[in-house]
């Protein structure tokens, strides 16, 4: 037989029950999911405590505390007849891990001859002189062009070891964060070398069909170095092909202007 100390234990404890339920179903949300899905009473009772983890959960995540899944919202949903609670990704947990495989994409993708480009971003650019902050403000206005819509060619210019190619490939990082234009950072003199290779390994798929197939499909590219190689009539002839079939590239190279109006 129970004890009065055990019963009346139970009794407080269901009061305190009834009035916990009370507050939740009257919440002015759990009210209108109860309405909408016209639930019934005994389904009502059997979701209680679905109905207490969602207010819960919801108010840490409405006032940016730790829940149940970081960067996850919680929503009510019916389940079998009963309430229950699923956590979505957020719209920008959702955008981060995107731009995170669309950059993961781009260093696949990219033909880098120098791998610590593949780290550069306008952050870890050191702008330093007045020059270097010119040319990162620049850098910066030619990503919002280009990932606001803008088309056609834009060169980068300058001598070797001024930061170029680092702010080429700022430019395609910045886009995705933007954007989701498809994206490639291609050394043009490792490209070349590439396709020579080709010719007389078979094995090779890096052949020039490959290359015009990505660089025709691919939304903004960089072409980094131009004018590092030995220019021939065939390196140009295929310059003057890629260009021809694109509309947003991105050239960089340390001709001087008479000679990049021949290519541009």
């Amino acid at each position: 037989m129970e004890s009065i100390g055990d019963v009346i234990g139970k009794f407080v404890d269901m009061n305190k029950f009834r009035s916990m339920a009370n507050d939740v179903t009257s919440h002015p949300e759990i009210e209108k999911f109860i309405s909408d899905n016209k639930m019934t009473s005994d389904e009502v009772s059997k979701s209680y405590s679905k109905f207490y983890e969602y207010l819960k959960e919801k108010n840490k995540f409405d006032n940016n505390e730790k829940t149940a899944l970081s960067g996850h919202e919680p929503f009510l949903i019916m389940n079998c007849g009963y309430a229950d609670v699923v956590y979505r990704e957020t719209e920008e947990v959702i955008k981060r891990r995107k731009k995170a495989e669309f950059v993961k994409r781009l260093n696949r993708n990219s033909i880098v001859r120098d791998m610590t480009i593949k780290k550069a971003s306008f952050e870890n650019f050191n702008a330093v002189t007045d020059e270097e902050k010119r040319a990162l403000a620049f850098a910066k206005e030619v990503s919002e062009y280009y990932y606001t819509g803008g088309e056609g060619n834009t060169v980068v210019s300058g001598p070797a070891g001024t930061g170029k190619s680092h702010l080429a490939m700022s430019i395609l990082k910045d886009c995705l964060q933007h954007t989701d234009l498809t994206v490639i950072f291609a050394s043009w003199s490792e490209v070349l070398h590439l396709i020579k290779d080709s010719f007389d390994n078979k094995d090779s798929f890096y052949s020039t069909e490959y290359f015009m197939e990505v660089f025709r499909n691919t939304d903004l590219l960089v072409i980094d170095d131009i004018g590092s190689e030995k220019i021939t009539e065939w390196s140009m002839s295929l310059l003057t092909e890629v260009l021809d079939a694109r509309t947003k590239t991105i050239i960089t190279t340390n001709l001087k202007s008479d000679e990049i109006r021949k290519i541009s």
